[in-house]
Order: C-alpha cells, then structure tokens, then sequence
C-alpha cells in the first residue's frame, strides 16, 4: 500500500496536470453551441471551460500552413459531428497572436496538438495526424471520462496502488508539483500547498532529493502568492539547500531564488503593476533601459513572458547603448530565463535569441 504521503502527491500530480485553463472555470454548467468551434481569444475559454463539465471538449491547436494539420482535421471534425453533443471540437489557429498566451501556457510547441477536457481539467492529448481507428479511440475515451461520476475526483478518493505508485515516482512528482505552482487556480494552490509539507514532513519513504524538491516548490508558491512572502521564501530555499548532499542541487531551488530576486526588484526599482503605463513609457524612450527593465520585470511577473523576453532582447542588441548598458540587459534577460521552469520550451529558445542577439 502507498504511504499516506504518496497518496496525497498522486492527488496533487493529478490536479496539477489540470493546465492554465483551469483558471478561468466557474464551475457552473453551460452548453457548448455547436459541433466545431473556433475561438480566436483567451476570454472565449470563459464559456468553454464550464461547457466541460456536460459536453467533452476537443482543443484542436493547428495553423493554415501545417501539412499534418489539414490531414487530421477533416477526420477529427467528422468523428466529433457524429458524437455531438456528447463531445465538441474547438479549433485554435496557433498564427493568432491573441492566442499566444495559451499557447505558452499550454507548453505547445508542435502541430497539430490535440488536448481533451473533461469536468474542467485536460485528461488526455496527442500530437501530429494520426490514424482514424486511434482519433475514435481518444475521441470516445474522453467521453467515458465525462460519463464517470465525478465522485471520482473528490477530495477523499482513494489513489489505485499502480496508479499511486506511477504518479508517485520521482520525476513526475518534481515536475507536477512545481509546474502547479506556475499555472494553477487558488484551490489547486492550496491542496499543493497541503500535499508539499505532506511531503516535506514525511518520516519515512521519501528521500531528501524529492523534500528539496518540494521545499522549493513551496518557496514558488510562497513568492508567487497574492502577497509575496519574499522572507518566507527564503528560508524554504535555504532549507532546500541544507539536505543536497551526495546528489545534484535541483534546478528548481535555483528558479525559486531567481523569482525571489525578481520579486525584490520590482520593490526595489519601484516597478509598476500598470504594464499599458510602462509600455507608454518605453515608447517614448525606446533606449532608456530603466524603462526596458521596468516592464520587462511586470510583464514576466503578470504572467507575460515572451513578451517580457522581448522588450528585455532589445537592451542587448548592438546600438541600444554602451556596452555596460548592453551587459546589464543581458543579465536582466539570464535573471528572466532562471525564473522559468526548468526545461520550458520558452526559456530554452531565448538563449538562443540572446546568444544572436549579443554577437550579432
């Protein structure tokens, strides 16, 4: 039998692989309109999401110029039609530049990415065109997830042994727990919040790798709260650092401290929340790095970080400023991607961008 303490992280790995979109549901009832939908903006997931819980939803992320896209298309919108209402199809052209957010929210990074919603929360995906026999198969077993009794996902179930003991293996608990704390609403927060010092306090059968693990996912969830616990981080990260010995320090303290500091200087900076007053300001000074940093910083921290990364970019490239200048925006762009979770795709892609940009 699992440990009380696993059993409680494999509720939370569950809950935080419920991605982004859980933030915008209501969790009242509504009707999806039609078979095969297209959604040009992050506010038209506000009717989406709570359609879920009577009408599985199909995400379908595909753009024009995509070969495998328009080979899967026609079959998906076929199957999806001769099931509706059961389940709808909801198209999103990734070129839309409205949509970015999701996309980088989403992690999607090729096409086409096909994700299911179920009661609010994604339960399966697949990526590229696949078979017509396979799309059934995802298709119908998206619906017999929403046809199961949602008792089955309140907060006392019991965990399966092999699914627990899935769940619970190390590295799908580092990344869904930490990855919670970048994307999640504040009632999956605080069951993670709960699950951590869970973890963190286990006598037994969790070892000192995966509690410096969950130590600085705590110290995320403290910086990243409502009102940022700046000292309180600090010492869950210190923490962290007391039990590396005999393994590698984990990227993830690392992320923690870099959020820390950039919490701290937007205090010390006096960084504005008006990100539309930062962008007047930028405008009208394009080479004041003052006003690159200031709303690099709230751009990333309202939750904007391609645009972040790019405001930041434009302090390295040649002929913003003196060299020393220069230097300072290419750390502003190191602190940025430090305070990314690791192996994000966005992050990894502006090293390159700032390598280019530096030489260039």
């Amino acid at each position: 039998m699992l440990a009380p303490a696993h059993r409680a992280l494999a509720r939370a790995i569950r809950d935080a692989r419920r991605p982004f979109v859980r933030a915008f549901a209501t969790g009242e009832k509504s009707a999806i309109a039609s078979a095969i939908n297209e959604i040009t903006s992050p506010r038209e997931l506000d009717e989406i999401v709570p359609a879920s819980h009577t009408t599985a939803i199909v995400f379908d992320f595909y753009a024009d110029w995509c070969g495998p896209c328009k080979q899967l298309t026609p079959t998906l919108e076929r199957i999806i039609k001769e099931r509706y209402p059961k389940v709808a199809l909801v198209k999103l052209n990734a070129d839309a530049p409205a949509l970015a957010p999701v996309m980088e929210q989403l992690r999607i990074s090729s096409l086409p990415t096909v994700m299911g919603l179920s009661r609010g929360r994604f339960v399966d995906q697949f990526k590229g065109a696949i078979g017509e026999s396979d799309v059934v198969k995802f298709v119908d077993g998206l619906i017999r997830d929403l046809e199961l009794d949602d008792g089955a996902t309140g907060e006392d179930e019991e965990v399966g042994e092999e699914d627990g003991d899935a769940a619970a293996t190390r590295e799908d608990a580092v990344a869904a727990t930490f990855a919670a704390t970048f994307a999640a609403d504040a009632t999956t927060r605080e069951r993670i919040a709960k699950t951590l010092s869970e973890v963190i306090n286990a006598k037994e059968n969790i070892g000192p790798e995966l509690k410096c693990r969950a130590l600085a996912a705590s110290a995320m969830l403290a910086i990243r709260g409502d009102a940022p616990d700046e000292e309180g981080a600090r010492r869950l990260v210190d923490a962290g650092r007391g039990l590396v010995e005999g393994f590698a320090e984990p990227r993830e303290l690392a992320c923690a401290e870099a959020w820390i500091e950039l919490v701290s200087d937007i205090k010390m900076f006096g960084v504005s929340t008006d990100v539309g007053a930062l962008e007047a300001v930028h405008e009208a000074e394009p080479k004041n790095f003052d006003a690159v940093r200031a709303l690099a910083l709230a751009r990333f921290a309202s939750g904007d970080q391609s645009g972040a990364f790019d405001v930041a970019l434009l302090a390295v490239k040649a002929g913003f400023g003196a060299n020393e200048i220069r230097e300072e925006g290419k750390k502003l762009v190191v602190q940025l991607i430090s305070a990314c979770a690791p192996g994000d795709p966005l992050a990894e892609a502006t090293r390159k961008r700032l390598a280019s940009a530096w030489f260039i």
